[in-house]
Formats: C-alpha cells, structure tokens, sequence
C-alpha cells in the first residue's frame, strides 16, 4: 500500500471539491482510504462509495466504528427499543455517545458496507474505545473487558467475510501506561490471543507529529508503541501528521499560496469597515438613542481586533459562526435577505485567508527552528513532504493526510 493514505476526515458526498480529490488522489496512486461511520454523519463512507463504484481497482479500505452521534442517536434509540446495544453505553452529552457493544458493531458494520458500496472492508477499528476510561467509576479491567467482547464480535465478522481483519484507533496509544485513559497494546494483544491463536488483530491507528512524539517513548520494556507494534506482527498507521495542538494554538505543518495583498494590515482595516458599513447603517435604524454607538458593543470591539488574526479555520468559524453572525442576526432581526448578508459572508472568506497568511507565518517560524535544531533535512521540499519523510523514518507503515483538496493531493503524491 502506498505510505501515505487518503484521510477521510470532514469529506461528504455533498462537496463537489472532495470527490474530485479523491478521485485524483486515486488516479495517482493511492491505495489507502481511511474513514468512519460518523465522519460527516456517514457522507464521508457514501463519498468512497460512490467514488469507487466506477474504479476497476480497488484500494484497501479501513473504517471504524464507535461514535454515536447525528444519525445514529436514532439508530441507537431503535436498537435499544429492540433490546439490543443497551449495555456498556458511554454518554458524553446529549448529542454525543459512544459504544463499542456487539449489537452495535453488528448494526454499524452493515451500513457502512451499504455506503461503501462493498461486500467487505479491508480493516475495521473500535474508535477511541478509550472515551469510557473518561466515565466516573471507570475501571481498566472492564475498559479490556469491553474490547475483549468487540474483538469476539470483530473475529465473528471476519468469519462471515465481511471484513479482512481488525483493530483499534486510540488517542491514548500514546499516553503514558500509568494514566488511567491510556490503552495498553500489551493488553490488547493478550486479549486476541485468548481469543483465537490465530486472531485477525492487525492495524492500531494513533496521532503522532513532530510536536506530539508520544509513540516514541519507550515504555514497552525498552521498546517504543511503533517497534512493539513491529514486535507483534501488527500495522501502524498514524493521524494528524500535520495538526500540531499547542499551547498557542493549532499549528499546521504545511504553507498556503495566499496573495499578498493578505499579508497587508492596512487592507485588512480598510476591508472591514467596508463591509461592515451595512450593519452600522442597520444598527442605527433600528437604535433610538443614535449616541449609542454599534463598537460600543464589547462582541462587536472583539470581534473587529481578532477577526483576521485566526491561525485556523475552525478558529475563523468559531468567531463569526459562534459570535459575529448571530450578533448581526439579533441586530438584523428576520429581515435579513441574502443579498444583505452576502457582505458579512465576504467578510468570512476574507477571515479564512488572513488565517492562511497567520498559519504560514507560525509554520515557516517552526520550520526554520526544527532545522536549526537539525529535526528536519533543508532541502527544496515543501515543509509538509519533510514532515512525512522524517515519520517515514520512524517506522511508521501508513501516514494519514486530510486531503480534501486537490492541491493537498498534488504536494504529497509522490509518497502515494
């Protein structure tokens, strides 16, 4: 299979954009797909469906499953009306649940074969199992209870041919033993072998970057969770190779092309008070006291200082989605037309590319210390491609890229 995979995270059927990466990032070789039952609410799996039902080859194919959210709230509402998938249900809010139970696996692996459009899949993986260690009275004992039973259904299903082999994607792979959300391979290992000798445990999936190097501590008796994963037999496949969480934030280890007009403070104040001059007209309707100024508003005063200094997207979503938009909405009240907000949703796309120009900032900075500190090779590589390659270094089989454009396709395609 080709190192680097398509990561399936955030695509939907929906996006014009999304299929034509996929099926160019196919085109160019690559023979990995990863996704979930509730990436997208299952418009991430419908994707890959639809993609492949006209490819004569076919790449390996992993999901999982375990989340409960969207859709499934539904589906599990059903199940439990029938009697089944009612035990060992982790709730973490109300929108949010989380189950690895047999009745559910069973549910879940069926529709996602429907929406892949296959008879089987490749690998299928209990996803974050680890969210019931977050529960109060939990135990590690029946957190491998649980996983024990899932690997029972997971060898049922492989017995059926519905799928090829099985295994886990955690986050807390890479924790230290002795925390109690950590997951221990050993452990799990024991678990299938006491299941059957010659059990169809394969693949682990954990995050790893240049930032967050957990995988590399030796923990396993003088060996690290990749080696100890060699040691057994077992794949590794790692996720978010280029989202590093920092204490200042989201830093993406790749750079955008932007233009430079983004780069130019001046144009980003003359920008905002452009098109923001229709809600002041609109605050001022609807105010009797005209002295009562719109910036006098602390939201508002926020809003116009941080608005282009986001050094991500979902940090651009969050200020106009979670604050500025329905602040207009309040003001505008029902009114509003979407030729009157097409000014604000500007202001939003502007935001996103001032976010670009802040993230290549903060990943130019990183790169240029990593290879002062000789953590990177400098070479005429993008930042991205080193990245990938200095994971290839460590062993790692498989390396997941969020690639929902096609220009992430063409930086990393020659590791397909």
């Amino acid at each position: 299979m080709s190192k680097v995979g398509f990561g399936a995270y955030r695509v939907s059927n929906q996006s014009k954009e999304h299929k034509e990466a996929l099926n160019y990032a196919l085109e160019e070789g690559v023979t990995l797909i990863d996704t979930s039952s509730n990436y997208t609410d299952g418009e991430s799996e419908k994707l890959i469906g639809e993609v492949l039902a006209d490819k004569e080859t076919k790449p390996f194919l992993v999901s999982k499953v375990g989340y409960i959210q969207g859709r499934n709230l539904e589906v599990l509402k059903e199940l439990n009306q029938q009697g089944k998938a009612v035990d060992e249900l982790v709730i973490i809010n109300e929108g949010l649940k989380h189950s690895i139970h047999p009745d559910f696996i069973e549910d879940q692996i069926k529709r996602t074969l429907k929406r892949l459009g296959v008879e089987a899949i490749d690998a299928y993986l209990l996803h974050n199992p680890e969210y019931y260690l977050k529960t109060e009275d939990s135990s590690k004992e029946e957190y491998y209870s649980r996983i024990k039973k899932a690997f029972e259904k997971m060898e049922d299903l492989v017995e059926r041919g519905l799928i090829f082999s099985y295994g886990v994607s955690s986050n807390t792979f890479v924790d230290p033993k002795e925390e109690h959300t950590s997951t221990d391979l050993d452990v799990l290992v024991g678990a299938a072998r006491s299941i059957k000798k010659n059990h169809h445990f394969r693949y682990i999936q954990f995050p790893m970057n240049i930032l967050e190097m957990g995988a590399l501590e030796r923990q396993y008796e003088g060996e690290h969770l990749i080696e100890r994963a060699q040691t057994f037999g077992l794949k590794t496949i790692i996720n978010r190779p280029l989202n590093c969480f920092t204490e200042q934030g989201l830093l993406r280890l790749e750079t955008y092309t932007v233009d430079s007009l983004y780069n130019d403070p001046t144009f980003a104040d003359k920008l905002f008070n452009e098109l923001i001059e229709p809600l002041v007209i609109k605050w001022l309707e609807v105010r009797e006291d005209e002295q009562d100024k719109l910036f006098d508003i602390p939201l508002m005063r926020q809003v116009s200082q941080v608005w282009s200094k986001q050094n991500s997207k979902d940090a651009v979503d969050q200020v106009f989605f979670g604050h500025f938009f329905p602040l207009v909405a309040s003001i505008w009240g029902r009114s509003l037309t979407p030729e009157e907000s097409q000014k604000f949703y500007e202001l939003y796309e502007h935001a996103l590319e001032f976010s670009k120009v802040n993230m290549n900032k903060r990943a130019l900075q990183f790169e240029k210390q990593a290879i002062d500190k000789g953590l990177l090779l400098e070479s005429e590589k993008t930042l991205s491609q080193k990245v990938i390659e200095k994971y290839a270094s460590f062993g790692v089989d498989y390396i997941l890229v969020g690639m929902r454009k096609k220009d992430y396709v063409k930086d990393l395609k020659d590791y397909f």
